[in-house]
């Protein structure tokens, strides 16, 4: 009885905390600006003027999974988020003990849905390898509100018929490193 209590409690011990990369708090930012927009298509110039608005998270809109304190012998991992049926996979590296690829945590598309909302998200995981579980949990993030900043009036050139308007703004706040 003491042998299996013992491997009970080393099994324990051995359990990895989850999370992503940036930790269980993301900040937003919410960013506005305006930008002039000149597009060349068929030898005639359009101009335009957007204002632009975005909730943006610092750091970037996606990340990656990864494993502390312990080791996780597994090949992959899907992620849901509590409330959802929407599950999210990725290559799971042994050695590095993290994912290869980005979760996408915050854009919402026709064809996307982010992981994450604002508030508290309990993120349910499941490794495996070999498409055998080899570990499931959970573990909770919170997306909370950080500052408003405004950039400053911008302008883009393009050489072509111009972009869809998320794209303009986009690039619009890159460009001006996200109004810092």
């Amino acid at each position: 009885m003491k042998g299996i209590l013992l491997l009970l409690l080393s099994f324990n011990a051995a359990a990895a905390d989850i999370s992503f990369e940036r930790g269980d708090t993301i900040k937003t930012d919410e960013i506005e600006g305006v930008v002039s927009v000149t597009c060349e298509q068929n030898g005639q110039t359009r101009t335009l003027s957007l204002s632009c608005y975005d909730i943006a998270l610092i750091g970037g809109a996606y990340g990656k999974i990864i494993a502390r304190n312990g080791f996780i012998d597994a090949d992959w991992v899907k992620l849901r988020r509590e409330g959802t049926s929407t599950v999210k996979g990725a290559a799971f590296n042994s050695s590095t003990q993290q994912t290869g690829n980005n979760f996408n945590l915050w854009i919402a598309t026709l064809f996307q849905r982010p992981l994450l909302i604002k508030g508290k998200n309990l993120i349910h995981y499941d490794f495996s390898k070999k498409n055998q579980s080899v570990e499931t949990g959970s573990f909770e993030v919170e997306v909370v509100e950080g500052e408003f900043r405004t950039c400053a009036r911008g302008s883009l050139y393009y050489y072509s018929s111009c972009p869809p308007s998320n794209l303009i703004c986009g690039e619009y706040f890159r460009k001006h490193n996200y109004c810092r």
